[in-house]
């Protein structure tokens, strides 16, 4: 398992090096990631493409707008907030702008381009740390939310357990743990069919989360107070767990 290291990133800016400066070590991408999502979040073209508005609109079939604000509504200002994984379209720069400057809102994320990308869309945000991190240990000390947002779809069973049950570990007690995934959609859901099949060709770990409930991966699911919403016709859901004092 790789460490957890969190690294301070000031895109565009020159740092001086000496000749005694110590270089924070890279965490080793997965195998999974590189074998099934270079094209998606390692190929810096892609990256590009990929976080333009459109895109984004059409990967999540319009929703994109509705599932961000049912994460930004679990969070309120002032609040410290971890984000396991950097995501494409305005979520970080959302939830920054909404926990405001007393607030602490730390992103992190396995690969060096994202962190870049997601230090790009904050830059003038003083309330954003970045940092590299393997999900599986992130964090740093406890948090009043946790915010997982499509993360578990893309990671193998193993993975999910590894990275649920760390993140429960950082959430306060009376914090939230929360989980905005894909869900099983309605059986008479006209995208049913064509999601079955992006998940057979490009996203292999998500159809696990039609069977499996987001909770379950937690060893110790007891320690929270659950409730669940699904949206747009069960495409979409947000579990929120919290933290019993």
């Amino acid at each position: 398992m790789t460490a957890s290291i969190d690294v301070r990133i000031k895109p565009n800016e020159n740092l001086a090096r000496t000749p005694t400066a110590i270089e924070p070590e890279v965490p080793k991408l997965p195998d999974y990631l590189v074998d099934v999502y270079t094209w998606a979040y390692v190929a810096r073209p892609n990256v590009e493409f990929l976080d333009r508005e459109p895109v984004v609109a059409l990967i999540l079939w319009g929703q994109q707008n509705r599932l961000m604000r049912a994460a930004r509504d679990e969070i309120e200002p002032g609040e410290r907030v971890l984000q396991p994984a950097a995501v494409y379209g305005k979520l970080c720069t959302q939830i920054a702008e909404h926990i405001g400057p007393d607030g602490e809102y730390h992103v992190t994320d396995i690969q060096p381009i994202q962190i870049e990308h997601v230090g790009r869309k904050t830059r003038g945000l003083k309330q954003v740390r970045t940092g590299l991190s393997d999900a599986r240990t992130t964090g740093d000390g406890l948090y009043d939310t946790v915010c997982c947002y499509f993360l578990m779809h893309e990671v193998p069973e193993d993975y999910k357990r590894d990275i649920a049950n760390n993140l429960a570990a950082h959430v306060k007690p009376g914090g939230k743990l929360m989980f905005v995934d894909y869900h099983e959609p309605a059986l008479l859901h006209p995208m049913r069919p064509v999601i079955w099949l992006v998940f057979k060709w490009l996203e292999p770990f998500a159809k696990a989360l039609w069977s499996n409930e987001l909770k379950d991966y937690l060893d110790d699911s007891d320690a929270f107070t659950w409730r669940k919403k699904t949206i747009f016709g069960g495409l979409y859901q947000k579990v929120v767990g919290v933290k019993k004092a």
